[in-house]
């Protein structure tokens, strides 16, 4: 750090130190301390110093030396090295070469200033200097120099000069002060002292007059006496007044001393004259800095001081975080040639492959597009987004290398379907723009084929049913989309298809052929809004080619699409668990959204799937598609029984009821299904523990396993009697087998263990006999046990009794919907319209029937209100006056065609 006297070297200096945490080190300081032991003061350069000029203090004082004078200074005798420090620090002399190897090569060859560094204030000064540190090879890696202009020197050098100024004039006052006081003592004790010598001798000049005149009268001699004595005063008077001269009175004691605003005057220009020679020696340096290659940067300080020490860090910061890469080299490359090199196998990819190793975030799986910015560092090319990330990783590569490495690159395989307009394209096509995927629709797949692949015997046969005007087969379209599928984009970035599959037998030839997403997007979206979307479509300008979107074509696909998404839905949900419904009707930043972070989970999953294993380690396997005739075929030898509850509470859970695999795990080629996520945890850390040979508690044979039964299970189960006469087991041992215990069970939780039956008070005792069936099973009950209520015929009631404990309940379910409803269906009356009601409901939420035989009547009983909507919908849009038809709700004229179609075919007919 280098600077002018005043520029405020040693107080940035010092903070810059500890915001850096380095040591701090003043060159002329070390320097004073070497000498202070003998000098006893700081040595003050030439031409700082303030000398007064001395007072002839003896001659205003009558030639007595003042008491208070100081005494001249002892002589010191300094050694050679000391004498030369001492010229350094007060005439500039420059430093031997031993000196300086003593001090400098300290800093740079030995602890803590190596490792930790250091801000070397007030070095070099001098060519001399800088020539010296170039030939010991004592480099810095930077010179900071505070650039100050005169203002700013003055403000911070003036006021202590001018207090120091003060000082050292009060302090000759005091001096001048003293020896007046001095003089006028010594005056007025030799005043005294020569009054004393006239009266002796007056009085022996008066003593001989009086021996002479004895004769003379005594009037005469008195009044002679008193004139005698009168002149003498007079005459001593006189005497002393020639002898000792009055001094004259000083009006004003600085009448020869300088002012305070001369002496101001004076030391600024002293201090400018000091700055103009500081700043000369300064170029002189940092030129030679600059001819030998060391930076030097100059900071201007005639600022604030937050933007002084902001544009220090500034300076400083960058050089401490890249300093490791300082002697690393990085050639940018265009992206033609970066390309060139690794085809040519001259370079190689980097660990990053395609993503940018500034833009990295730890676990990504999804690769980026290729990015146009590419650089050559060591034997590898890197690839970034941007200029700035690429200058970002020039200045310090080694600072991103060090980061944790990509995880390998794992293809993605996607399928987005829905109704028409429900933004399945849009989806795709950000995938292909963000992270570079192939985006596949069947028409697309089946047209390349035909264009490219013409010749082959796959084309032959579609262009066969083509001319025939009939539609390709699901088999050829598949055969298609595995020959698109062989792509090396498809093979190492992935693809996302389109559209595809829509039915159930497209999603079981694509697994017949292995064609398998991992993850299958719907995007839900209703009728009215297929149909607004299609009228915004069709007023659209400037379309590419005609397209089939009228609003009849729309309803027929989304009908269409609807009656075979439940079974494509059913199939992907119950074989693979990849099913994701999300909201067409969201925005298209929502669903980009939510598809990439289903994609990032699934991608997680595998990642972690793969990495596990590899190690041989317990992996989870949520979402790898693994069917449920696969997992049945690798279940180990729990079953679907949790290891975990049975190794260490020796609980039986069965966890058949849920068919997800989130809490299911691969240990050693085989799967295992816990309970709960907390005990998935365990057995993926400790695998070993709950597995054979480690875990303690074995899983019973099958015929000590219990099962839990339904009612009509029960039935077949005849001639198997109810054990304990239907008695809840678990009720009567948890009460302590007590009489009051003893309470029924409910044919509806039922077990079958050891070829016997239980049945049990409620579901939470049914899963406690499961889990331990050893501690409820083997009971005997007392002796007494309450009666048994006798079961009655219901045919045996009265009409009344039968009708209100058989149908009445049902009844006045439906009686009170179609009150709530009352419902008027077109073209019939309301007592009909009623009449109808009241058996679709009856039938759609019977108990005694089928799940299929409910599902229908609700579909129905669904229509039949869609149905009876149509007069109050068609008398709110019609209204008494004619509108036109662009004012009209886009469903108009479906929901109006639906009601007049209603007019030919009205009554039960048309219904059932």
């Amino acid at each position: 750090m280098l600077g002018a006297r005043g520029s405020g070297k040693t107080f940035h200096g010092s903070w810059l130190a500890r915001q850096l945490g380095v040591f701090h080190i003043q060159f002329r300081e070390r320097l004073q301390e070497l000498i202070l032991a003998k000098t006893q003061s700081r040595v003050v350069r030439a031409d700082e110093a303030e000398r007064p000029e001395k007072e002839d203090l003896t001659e205003e004082s009558g030639g007595t030396e003042a008491p208070h004078e100081e005494e001249p200074e002892e002589q010191v005798t300094l050694s050679e090295d000391e004498a030369a420090i001492k010229a350094y620090l007060s005439d500039g002399d420059p430093l031997p070469s031993e000196i300086l190897d003593t001090l400098l090569a300290l800093y740079w060859e030995q602890e803590p200033y190596r490792s930790t560094g250091f801000i070397l204030e007030g070095f070099p000064q001098s060519p001399e200097e800088v020539t010296y540190m170039v030939e010991q090879q004592l480099f810095p890696d930077l010179a900071l120099v505070m650039a100050a202009d005169l203002s700013h020197v003055v403000k911070h050098l003036l006021p202590p000069r001018l207090k120091a100024w003060r000082e050292r004039r009060e302090r000759r006052r005091t001096q001048l002060q003293l020896a007046r006081d001095l003089k006028h003592k010594l005056q007025e004790e030799a005043i005294i002292k020569r009054r004393a010598e006239l009266l002796e001798k007056i009085a022996l000049e008066l003593a001989r007059g009086q021996s002479q005149k004895r004769g003379s009268d005594e009037e005469e001699d008195d009044d002679e006496d008193e004139k005698s004595g009168d002149n003498v005063e007079e005459e001593m008077e006189a005497i002393l007044r020639d002898e000792f001269p009055p001094e004259e009175d000083e009006d004003d004691d600085s009448g020869g001393e300088e002012s305070e605003e001369a002496a101001a005057e004076r030391l600024e220009m002293k201090i400018g004259l000091c700055l103009d020679m500081d700043d000369n020696g300064l170029s002189v340096v940092t030129e030679i800095l600059v001819e030998q290659s060391i930076p030097n940067v100059s900071v201007k300080v005639a600022r604030t001081l937050q933007s002084v020490r902001s544009q220090m860090l500034q300076v400083i910061q960058p050089l401490l975080a890249n300093r490791e890469s300082l002697f690393q080299r990085c050639q940018p490359l265009s992206y033609s040639l970066a390309r060139k090199l690794l085809r040519a196998s001259y370079k190689s990819h980097s660990a990053y492959r395609c993503w940018d190793p500034v833009k990295y975030v730890e676990g990504d799986l999804i690769q980026p597009v290729h990015t146009p910015y590419a650089l050559l560092f060591h034997h590898y090319i890197y690839l970034f987004a941007s200029k700035a990330t690429r200058n970002s990783f020039m200045l310090n590569p080694i600072k991103f290398l060090r980061q944790n490495k990509p995880n390998p690159s794992i293809p993605i395989r996607v399928a987005v379907i829905g109704p028409p307009k429900s933004g399945k394209t849009t989806v795709s096509q950000m995938f292909v723009k963000e992270h570079g995927l192939a985006r596949i629709s069947i028409g697309g797949v089946m047209r390349m084929v035909l264009s490219a692949q013409g010749h082959t015997e796959l084309a032959a046969q579609m262009k066969r049913h083509i001319s025939s005007g009939l539609t390709v087969p699901d088999e050829l379209a598949v055969q298609c989309l595995e020959v698109a599928l062989m792509s090396q984009v498809c093979s190492t970035r992935g693809y996302i298809l389109d559209g595809f599959p829509v039915t159930l037998r497209q999603a079981e030839l694509m697994e017949a052929r292995s064609i398998i997403p991992m993850a299958v997007l719907e995007l839900a979206l209703d009728t009215a809004e297929v149909l607004k979307r299609g009228l915004l479509d069709k007023s659209q300008p400037n379309k590419p080619h005609p397209m089939p979107d009228s609003s009849e074509i729309l309803h027929i696909r989304n009908a269409h699409y609807k009656q075979e998404a439940v079974a494509v839905r059913r199939h992907f949900q119950q074989q693979y668990g990849n099913w994701t419904l999300l909201q067409g009707s969201r925005s298209t930043w929502w669903l980009w959204t939510q598809a990439l972070e289903e994609i990032r989970l699934g991608m997680n999953h595998i990642h972690s799937y793969l990495d596990r294993s590899s190690k041989g380690q317990a992996a989870c396997i949520n979402r790898l598609c693994i069917t449920p005739k696969e997992l049945q075929s690798r279940l180990g030898e729990f079953g679907l029984y949790c290891p975990v509850c049975l190794a260490l509470f020796c609980h039986l859970v069965d966890t058949s009821g849920n068919t997800l695999l989130a809490l299911a795990a691969e240990y050693r080629a085989h799967f295992y299904k816990m309970c709960c996520a907390d005990h998935l945890e365990r057995f993926l850390t400790t695998p070993g523990a709950f597995v054979t040979p480690g875990c303690p508690h074995p899983l019973p044979p099958p015929h000590l396993l219990p099962q839990a039964l339904t009612e009509s299970q029960v039935k077949d189960r005849f001639p198997l009697q109810l054990m304990m006469r239907g008695y809840c087991p678990v009720t009567y041992l948890d009460g302590k087998q007590r009489y009051e215990a003893l309470i029924r069970g409910n044919m509806a939780f039922a077990v079958e263990y050891r070829e016997r039956i239980y049945i049990f008070e409620t579901k939470q005792k049914q899963e406690m006999f499961l889990r331990l069936p050893e501690t409820y099973w083997d009971q005997k009950l007392p002796q007494r046990v309450p009666p048994i209520c006798e079961p009655f015929r219901l045919t045996s009631l009265p009409m009344l009794g039968y009708l209100e404990q058989g149908v009445a309940e049902a009844i006045i379910k439906a009686m009170t919907a179609v009150g709530c409803l009352k419902p008027k269906y077109p073209f019939l009356s309301l007592k009909t319209s009623a009449l109808l009601y009241i058996p679709f409901y009856l039938k759609a939420f019977n108990p005694r029937s089928s799940v299929y035989v409910r599902q229908k009547y609700r579909k129905k009983l669904a229509s039949f209100e869609e149905s009876c909507e149509l007069i109050p919908y068609l008398d709110s849009i019609m209204g008494k006056t004619c509108r036109p038809p662009s004012t009209k709700p886009v469903d108009f004229e479906f929901k109006l065609h639906r009601f007049l179609a209603l007019k030919d075919h009205p009554g039960t007919a048309s219904l059932v």
